[in-house]
């Protein structure tokens, strides 16, 4: 839901900026702006779903892992999408080569943490079908830890 989102809102800001007139039929600014607040409407919900405490794992593997994602995160993650929406900017997007940076750079970053998210998440989730005692599966060695890995150049 959220690269969907994420799509919509690329997809609705640049026929915003750059389409004008008509195509079937259909004004393709007004087009632009549905799709710019439907993707900002899909990446707050998928934004606001990452709160959720969510348990990794079956109920009788052992002890539970649990993953959230912090509030301070979340809610730099919604102004992001309301700043990029949002008609007020640092730079207004008058000043086009200027002006539309402030907007990839809060939507640069706001890919960078989506996909941060995604790791963790996943990351977590491989930790409980790990197991307590850090087998990835019968017959299966676990992963090393990186400080258990020789450095390069030492003769550990």
């Amino acid at each position: 839901m959220a690269w969907l989102g994420v799509v919509l809102l690329v997809a609705g800001g640049a026929t915003v900026l750059t389409a004008d007139g008509r195509l079937g039929g259909v004004d393709l600014t007004l087009a632009g702006a549905v799709a710019l607040a439907a993707g900002a409407f899909l990446l707050v919900v998928a934004i606001l779903r990452l709160r959720r405490r969510r348990r990794l794992g079956p109920v009788a593997a052992g002890p539970q892992a649990y993953y959230r994602t912090s509030t301070g995160k979340i809610v730099a993650m919604v102004v992001a999408v309301l700043y990029i929406v949002s008609p007020i900017d640092l730079i207004p997007d008058v000043f086009l080569p200027v002006g539309v940076v402030d907007d990839a750079t809060a939507l640069t970053w706001l890919l960078f943490a989506f996909g941060q998210e995604y790791t963790r998440r996943s990351r977590a989730r491989r930790a409980v079908a790990a197991g307590p005692t850090g087998h990835a599966g019968p017959g299966r060695a676990p992963e090393p830890s990186p400080g258990s890995l020789p450095r390069r150049g030492s003769s550990r």
